[in-house]
C-alpha cells in the first residue's frame, strides 16, 4: 500500500474514534482507537488519553500531541515528523523505527519507551514485502528536541541522531549503546547507570552531565568537553578520550592546593600587591573540603566542585561561571557579588548564604554589584534563609528548591522556573517576576 493510498482521518473522525477509546479505557464498551497505516497528519491529539492506542505505521506528521498520554501505545514505524510532543507521556510506548525528524519531545516522560531499530514491512507490487517508507529501520531523529525529558530505562540503541538537543534529559539506566551523539548538546544530562557502550560522543557538549555507573566500553569522546562532567576516571579507561577536554586533577597543579590558598590569602590581604590570585578554572575539586577558606575574587570557571565542602567560604566577587557544584555544601558562605552564571547547583546547600550585592566604591560614591545566577540550575537546592536581595535569577531553574525564609527582595526572576519551589515566608517584595513559572499571582 502506498502512502497516498491510505485512508485519511479527519479531525471530526478522530474525535469520534477518541470518544469510543475513552469508553474502552473505562471498560464501558467502546473500542480501542486504531489508526494503524492511516493518514492523520496535522491533527490535534492534545491532552487526549491515548493509552494502548494502535498507531502502527500511521502517518502523523505535523500533528499536535502536547500533554497527551500515549503510554503503552503502539507507534511502531509511525511517522511523527515535526510533531509537537511536549509534555506528552509515552511510558512503555513502542516507537521502534518511528520517524521523529524535527519532533519536539521537550519535557516528555519516556520511561521504558522503546526507540530501537525497527522496519515496517508492507506488501509491494507482486506481493513482495518491502519497507513501507523506503528508508532504513532506524528511529530517525535528526533535529529532534529532547530537552528536559525523563527517559529512565528507555531503549534507544543506535537510534539517536547526531546533533540532537538533549539538554537536562534524564536517561538513568537507559540502553543507548551505539548511539550517535556527534556534536550533540548533552548539558546536564543524567546518564547514571546507562549503557553507553560504543556510543560516539565526538565533539559533544557534556558540561554538567552525570555518567556515574554508566557503561562506556568502546565509547568515543574525541574533542568532547568533559571538564564539568561527573564521571570516574576509571570508567574512562575503556573509552577513547583523545583530544577530549578533561578536568585537571589536583596532582596536575604546579602548586599544592594549600600553597595556592596561602598565596591567594596574601593577594587578598595586600590588595593585590603581593601573593597571587587563585586560578582554579577547570580543576577537579570534587569531594574536597575547603571549608572556611577566603576565595574572594578567585577564578573557578568550569571547576568541578561536585559534592565539595565549602561551608563558611568567602566567594565575594569570585567567578564560578559554568562550574559544577552539584551537591556542594555552601552553608553560611559569603557570596556577595559572586558570578554563578551557567553553573550547575542542583541539590546544593546554600542555607544562610549571603548572596546580596557587593558594594563597590567608585570615586566618592558606591555601586551595588549583584550576585549573578543567570541560567543557573538550582533544582532541589536548599536555599533556606539565604540572602538573595537584588540577585539576578533570569532564566534560572529553581524547580523544587527550598526557599523558605529566603530574602528575594528586588531579585530579578525573569523567565525563571520555580515549579514546586517552597516559598513559604520568602520575601518577594519588589522582585521582578515577569514570565516566571510556578508562582501564582
Amino acid at each position: 500500500m502506498k502512502i497516498d493510498e491510505r485512508a485519511r482521518v479527519s479531525q471530526s473522525e478522530l474525535n469520534a474514534l477518541y470518544d469510543q477509546h475513552v469508553l474502552f479505557l473505562k471498560r464501558k464498551g467502546g473500542k480501542r482507537i486504531a489508526l494503524n497505516m492511516k493518514r492523520a497528519e496535522r491533527l490535534d491529539f492534545s491532552t487526549k488519553l491515548l493509552m494502548a492506542a494502535d498507531m502502527t505505521g500511521a502517518l502523523l506528521d505535523g500533528s499536535k500531541f502536547t500533554r497527551a498520554n500515549l503510554s503503552e501505545a503502539n507507534l511502531f514505524g509511525a511517522s511523527l515528523i515535526n510533531c509537537d510532543l511536549r509534555y506528552a507521556t509515552l511510558k512503555k510506548t513502542d516507537l521502534r523505527g518511528a520517524r521523529l525528524r524535527s519532533a519536539n519531545l521537550s519535557e516528555a516522560i519516556l520511561d521504558f519507551a522503546d526507540f530501537r531499530e525497527g522496519t515496517l514491512l508492507n506488501k509491494g507490487s507482486g506481493g513482495a514485502l518491502v519497507n513501507a517508507f523506503a528508508e532504513d529501520g532506524r528511529s530517525l531523529m535528526e533535529r529532534a528536541m529532547f530537552r528536559n525529558v525523563q527517559a529512565k530505562g528507555a531503549k534507544f540503541s543506535r537510534s539517536i541522531a547526531a546533533g540532537t538537543d538533549l539538554t537536562n534529559a534524564n536517561f538513568e539506566n537507559a540502553r543507548m549503546n551505539g548511539a550517535d551523539f556527534v556534536g550533540s548538546t548533552l548539558k546536564k544530562v543524567n546518564f547514571t547507570g546507562a549503557n553507553l557502550s560504543n556510543c560516539n560522543f565526538c565533539g559533544a557538549n557534556l558540561q554538567g552531565a552525570i555518567l556515574v555507573g554508566a557503561v562506556l566500553d568502546g565509547a568515543l569522546f574525541h574533542d568532547a568537553d568533559l571538564t564539568t562532567t561527573v564521571v570516574g576516571r576509571d570508567a574512562l579507561l575503556k573509552a577513547d578520550v583523545r583530544n577530549a577536554r578533561l578536568p585537571s586533577g589536583l596532582d596536575a597543579l604546579e602548586q599544592s592546593i594549600q600553597d595556592i590558598i596561602r598565596a591567594h590569602s596574601q593577594w587578598v590581604l595586600s590588595l593585590g600587591a603581593s601573593g597571587a590570585q587563585a586560578n582554579l578554572s577547570a580543576v577537579d575539586l570534587r569531594n574536597v573540603d575547603l571549608s572556611g577558606t577566603d576565595f574572594s575574587a578567585a577564578n573557578f570557571q568550569a571547576a568541578m566542585l561536585f559534592d565539595s565542602k565549602l561551608e563558611d567560604c568567602c566567594f565575594t566577587m569570585a567567578d564560578l561561571t559554568s562550574c559544577n557544584a552539584m551537591n556542594a555544601d555552601l552553608t553560611d558562605a559569603d557570596c556577595k557579588g559572586t558570578n554563578f552564571k551557567g553553573a550547575m547547583l542542583q541539590r546544593a546547600r546554600l542555607t544562610n548564604a549571603d548572596c546580596s550585592p557587593m558594594k563597590i566604591m567608585a570615586g566618592l560614591s558606591s555601586i551595588d554589584w549583584p550576585a549573578n545566577f543567570i541560567d543557573v540550575d538550582l533544582s532541589e537546592a536548599d536555599l533556606r534563609n539565604g540572602n538573595f536581595q537584588g540577585a539576578n535569577f533570569t532564566q534560572a531553574v529553581l524547580k523544587g528548591a527550598d526557599l523558605r525564609g529566603a530574602n528575594l527582595q528586588k531579585a530579578v526572576l525573569v523567565d525563571a522556573d520555580l515549579t514546586d519551589a517552597d516559598l513559604r515566608d520568602a520575601n518577594l517584595v519588589g522582585a521582578d517576576l515577569r514570565g516566571v513559572l510556578g508562582i501564582r499571582r
